[in-house]
């Protein structure tokens, strides 16, 4: 699970929401396995019996609306958190030649240690026709390898399948609707304590709840 962001408050929201994340991945029995968080950054394996169908939907730009912590004066704001959600099945992606990956180690860095820190155990992979890459930051290099690989494997086979869904939507347009990820999702206004989903147009306003892993009110 992929999160970009881009401003003070989304990277503090982009914290927030993939620990609401985790707390509802507990509350439906699936395990976690934290691959890269950095602020503002977040790529996260979730593992478990229907782990696809619990997030398949949370694809697209979440937008936060309050007065951030960071906020001095009281102003209100608007921020955007952007999620990517990927299944890792090995069988369900055409593998990547080797001769178009390129993979760089380096010293982990944030928590993990001085021994993380000190050894090449960070991995960072990169698919050079496309220019997509990932960056795995665990303390065993070969596993990192071997979830890089994954991660970036799903990544580049999902750029081909919305590059495929773009030109379709282009020569249909108006018939089909593409698997964009360009539209806003979900609305968290925190001034009104309100959560909208707007591809359901379900709404609660109970957000302390959703905050706290209850995404069962508004999917």
């Amino acid at each position: 699970m992929l999160f970009g962001t881009g401003g003070q408050d989304s990277k503090i929201f982009t914290a927030q929401l993939t620990d609401a994340y985790l707390r509802y991945a507990a509350s439906i029995g699936l395990s976690h396995t934290k691959l890269h968080v950095s602020a503002g950054n977040s790529v996260i394996k979730f593992s478990g019996k229907d782990a696809w169908k619990a997030f398949q939907h949370e694809s697209g730009k979440h937008t936060v609306q309050r007065i951030p912590p960071t906020e001095k004066r009281g102003r209100a704001q608007t921020s955007v958190v952007s999620v990517a959600v990927l299944p890792l099945l090995d069988e369900s992606y055409s593998p990547l030649p080797k001769s178009e990956i390129e993979t760089k180690t380096q010293g982990g860095h944030g928590k993990g240690g001085q021994h993380q820190n000190a050894r090449d155990s960070a991995v960072r992979m990169k698919h050079v026709p496309t220019g997509i890459s990932v960056f795995i930051n665990g303390r065993k290099q070969g596993q990192n390898k071997k979830e890089a690989l994954k991660v970036l494997t799903a990544k580049v086979n999902d750029h081909k399948a919305n590059e495929r869904r773009r030109n379709y939507a282009q020569n249909r347009k108006g018939q089909i609707q593409g698997g964009s990820r360009s539209g806003k999702i979900r609305t968290y206004n925190f001034m009104k304590s309100r959560v909208v989903d707007h591809r359901t147009g379900k709404k609660t306003k109970n957000i302390a709840a959703v905050m706290k892993g209850r995404f069962d009110l508004i999917n």
